[in-house]
């Protein structure tokens, strides 16, 4: 365990905002998914990649802010892999819904 530095410090910031806005685009696409009937499964998964992302942005904030740097690049890759599908996933369901 290390002492906190003002980078860790801003770094703990920025997974706090990460897992901000994911959670609130989780929202937006929970409510997609109720507006839609019927074909909510693609804003519903994307939701749940959603939610996932703000459960790793306040881990990892939550981590920094204790002076925890965990190994690796993982969480960095798991982030571009999980806002990577979500985009997908709005892609593809702007593209079905017409």
């Amino acid at each position: 365990m290390t002492a906190p530095t003002l980078a860790m410090e801003r770094t703990a910031l920025a997974w706090r905002r990460t897992g901000l806005s994911a959670a609130a685009c989780a929202m937006l696409f929970v409510h997609a998914a109720a507006t839609q009937g019927s074909t909510a499964i693609l804003p519903l998964a994307a939701a749940a990649v959603s939610l996932l992302l703000t459960c790793l942005g306040w881990a990892r904030g939550r981590a920094l802010d204790h002076g925890r740097i965990p190994p690796g690049h993982r969480p960095v890759a798991t982030t571009t892999v999980a806002i990577t599908l979500v985009a997908l996933i709005a892609l593809g369901s702007v593209l079905l819904d017409g």
